[in-house]
């Protein structure tokens, strides 16, 4: 993907973005929560809940912290510093980006069932943002590598992605157009700081 794609790519999602913030508590908002989030707690079990339980720890922000540093130590291990810088830059931009976020919209978190309780500010979904940025970013570094099976490895990034998000509106923490929100401007911040350092990350590619 050249740089003019993911600039192109970076205004998209943004103004996809806007488009949720500035409707997502109108009534076609209030409908796409509802339908959204009927066909997600369908699936309700135990099973189902301990797995949704377990992948809402995995986008906690301790967790992210955790994944980044490793990821960051690979590449800096391969002399990858570049690549190395690109993560670094994702993940302080999610750090700024999600709470100055949800103090700007303020909006309450869903009233009905939860079942986990948590405080804070419903959109966007920090998970979603945090989550769509680390696996976005891998995903981008992983793009820019000769490794093997890379198809298998951008379906697993873009699986975590969805499935942290979802996680999120099962355990009724989220509405679903906080998740959404949250996992687009998570890749808009992926596409622009790949654009930025676009020429950078083809230069060096990690081989297998």
């Amino acid at each position: 993907m050249n740089r003019q794609k993911k600039i192109s790519l970076f205004i998209v999602f943004t103004l996809i973005f806007g488009v949720i913030a500035v409707f997502h508590e109108s009534r076609v908002g209030r409908f796409i929560d509802r339908e959204v989030y009927e066909i997600i707690y369908a699936s309700e079990s135990f099973i189902t809940t301990a797995l949704m339980l377990g992948l809402t720890q995995l986008g906690e922000v301790l967790s992210m912290i955790v994944m980044s540093l490793i990821v960051i130590s690979i590449l800096m291990l391969y002399k990858l510093k570049v690549h190395a810088l690109f993560m670094i830059l994702s993940m302080l931009t999610s750090t700024i980006l999600i709470p100055v976020l949800k103090h700007s919209f303020d909006r309450e978190r869903p009233s009905f069932l939860r079942l986990i309780e948590i405080s804070g500010f419903s959109f966007p979904s920090g998970h979603a943002v945090g989550s769509s940025i680390f696996f976005g970013s891998l995903a981008t570094v992983i793009n820019h590598t000769n490794l093997n099976n890379k198809a298998i490895l951008l379906t697993v990034c873009a699986s975590f992605i969805l499935l942290i998000s979802s996680s999120r509106v099962y355990l009724g923490v989220h509405y679903p157009t906080d998740v959404i929100a949250g996992a687009v401007i998570g890749l808009a911040v992926v596409f622009g700081t790949s654009a930025i350092l676009h020429k950078s990350l083809k230069r060096y590619k990690l081989s297998r």
